[in-house]
């Protein structure tokens, strides 16, 4: 119990200040709790940021897998990775944020994500490409590289994310998903049609 409490206080302070300027301090007095007790729990800063953004990453891949594994046709599939992924940014904003810095940091600074961060990043990905493989097998979509297509729908996700949690643009909420989803489709499908 405390271990999540000190886990949701810690994606409030890394949200809010970034991981430069936190210190365990601030994530102690953001969970109630003394530094010492803190560090029963996590041995450093890195630890503590680090177990925040897995915890996340894990649920939000598992919710991903089962919404993915109930729809039926590739349609579906792909509209249920793109939901789930947007309504989990829409109810744990705190960690979005803190993902969504963190990719982009390690990313631009040609750094390697954490080994298992990369790890669910590349298994969210290779379920869309084995979506789209088996798609274009059975000719429901045309010939694609599924590899890129997957991570051409991992990058678009990861940016309405970023987009909604700037307020970038116009137009931020189910209608730019639901647009970004149709040019997708059209895009894929073998007939041109969503």
């Amino acid at each position: 119990m405390r271990r999540l409490a000190i886990l949701g206080a810690a994606r409030k302070v890394f949200a809010r200040q970034g991981y430069a300027d936190t210190v365990v301090d601030d994530i102690a007095v953001e969970a109630g709790i003394g530094k010492g007790t803190l560090y029963l729990y996590f041995p450093s800063k890195e630890q503590i940021y680090l177990a925040a953004l897995l915890e996340d990453a894990r649920e939000m891949n598992r919710l991903t897998r089962e919404g993915m594994s109930a729809a039926a046709t590739w349609q579906e599939k792909l509209r249920a990775y793109m939901d789930v992924r947007l309504r989990y940014f829409e109810s744990h904003e705190d960690f979005v944020r803190i993902y969504m810095t963190e990719f982009r940091s390690m990313c631009m600074q040609g750094k390697p994500l954490a080994p298992e961060l990369h790890h669910l990043v590349q298994q969210g990905e290779a379920q869309l490409a084995q979506l789209f493989a088996a798609a274009a097998a059975s000719g429901e979509v045309r010939p694609v590289d599924p590899e890129l297509a997957a991570s051409t729908v991992s990058d678009l996700t990861r940016g309405l994310m970023e987009r909604r949690l700037r307020g970038w643009g116009s137009k931020s909420g189910p209608a730019d998903a639901a647009f970004a989803l149709d040019v997708m489709c059209r895009a894929l499908a073998a007939d041109g049609k969503c």
